[in-house]
């Protein structure tokens, strides 16, 4: 737990969501995943489910404050993976998603979410936190959000020697991440997509 930080609690799960879904509402990765405009505000209801899955599998999710400016969930690599656990999808209401968001964000979301598992896996085999989700909503943005929610676990992460990992589609991003210490390690690309994708990682070592 960080003290200058808020833990994600379920009752704080849906404001969250709304806050993450505005922030990557207009995001190519969301128009991809959900081509139908008309579904594309249920995200906040993928998001739900991912941050209720998140709570289940006991990863660290927190907030700046109750209210919910931005969210950033970190992932043990020792964690169950997204896809794993039946029951758990099953109690954060996985199977609702392709009713609100469409059966092509269903097929595409869990391509991908295979896909950046496996390479996960391959380019960073070693304990580490994945920074799994960074948003902040848009009238919040350029304000410090991102750094308070980000740095504190950098911190932690450093005095326990431990590396952390994340990707991004947004190549403005990669500056802003690099600023924090991390290193660009790999670029592919969304699978079924013509969108780049960043990998990026940062070690205690190369911390600034």
């Amino acid at each position: 737990m960080i003290a200058s930080l808020t833990p994600l609690a379920s009752e704080l799960v849906k404001t969250a969501a709304q806050s993450g879904t505005n922030a990557f509402i207009d995001d190519p990765s969301t128009v991809f995943l959900i081509p139908n405009p008309k579904k594309r505000p249920n995200l906040r209801h993928a998001f739900e489910c991912y941050l209720r899955l998140s709570l289940l599998n006991r990863e660290e999710a927190y907030v700046p404050s109750p209210k919910c400016e931005g969210i950033a969930v970190w992932t043990h690599s020792n964690a169950p993976s997204q896809t794993s656990s039946i029951v758990n999808t099953l109690r954060a209401g996985w199977p609702w998603r392709p009713l609100r968001c469409g059966l092509t964000y269903l097929f595409r979301d869990t391509r991908s979410t295979l896909y950046f598992e496996k390479l996960r896996r391959e380019i960073a085999p070693k304990p580490h936190l994945y920074l799994a989700v960074l948003a902040v909503a848009p009238e919040y943005q350029g304000q410090g959000f991102a750094s308070k929610l980000v740095r504190p676990m950098l911190a932690r992460l450093d005095a326990k020697g431990l590396p952390a990992y994340l990707e991004t589609q947004n190549l403005r991003n990669v500056a802003m991440y690099e600023r924090y210490g991390f290193k660009l390690e790999r670029e592919t690309i969304l699978p079924g997509s013509d969108i780049k994708m960043y990998i990026l990682m940062r070690h205690p070592a190369l911390a600034l």
